[in-house]
């Protein structure tokens, strides 16, 4: 677990608590509940394009697909003894090429304060920790936001195959000699795209 130093500021009041953690299976209802409570734009560009069954996609990110090259890290909340996932980030690994495609997301009422920085660094420090290379992304070249999050933690912005968005790549680690450039591409953390 992750606390974040910075949370009593950002909560303003001694009883709230805020960290980061590895997401569990027990987690799965809560965090379908907070996919449902995003803005219709936040869960756009969460999962680049439009979605609905936010319990099969909870399951998915914690059950089905779980496997040690993916993991997921919640943000949560905790005031009075109860818990509210503000925010998560997903990773999946290419074990081929060392590389992970990564998505992000934080609640609108935590959108810029500092959570989506918080989220970003505790999933690279996993993602080294756990002897990957490095990490990608893409976005909507609407979303600024995630571009803006993008650059601040020194992602360099490249050009999509896609035309509707761009990719960011940071390589985290040199990889070991043997690994050369990109054998099969990283599984998908937002499904097919209309």
């Amino acid at each position: 677990m992750f606390i974040i130093p910075w949370s009593e500021g950002m909560t303003g009041n001694g009883t709230s608590r805020l960290h980061i953690r590895t997401a569990a299976e027990r987690d799965v209802d809560r965090l379908a509940e907070y996919f449902a409570a995003l803005s219709f734009s936040s869960r756009h560009n969460r999962f680049m394009g439009t979605v609905s069954d936010f319990s099969r996609i909870a399951f998915d990110c914690l059950v089905r697909n779980r496997k040690p090259d993916r993991f997921t890290l919640i943000a949560e909340m905790q005031h009075d003894a109860r818990e509210a996932v503000i925010g998560e980030a997903c990773y999946a690994v290419d074990n081929h090429t060392g590389l992970g495609e990564f998505a992000i997301s934080v609640c609108d009422g935590w959108q810029n304060r500092g959570l989506g920085s918080a989220l970003l660094s505790a999933l690279q420090s996993r993602a080294v920790s756990l002897g990957y290379f490095g990490l990608f992304g893409e976005t909507f070249k609407t979303n600024d936001q995630m571009k803006s999050l993008a650059r601040k933690a020194g992602f360099a912005v490249a050009r999509s195959d896609d035309w509707r968005v761009i990719r960011f790549d940071k390589r985290l680690l040199d990889p070991p000699r043997d690994v050369a450039g990109a054998r099969r591409p990283a599984p998908s953390l937002w499904g097919p795209r209309a």
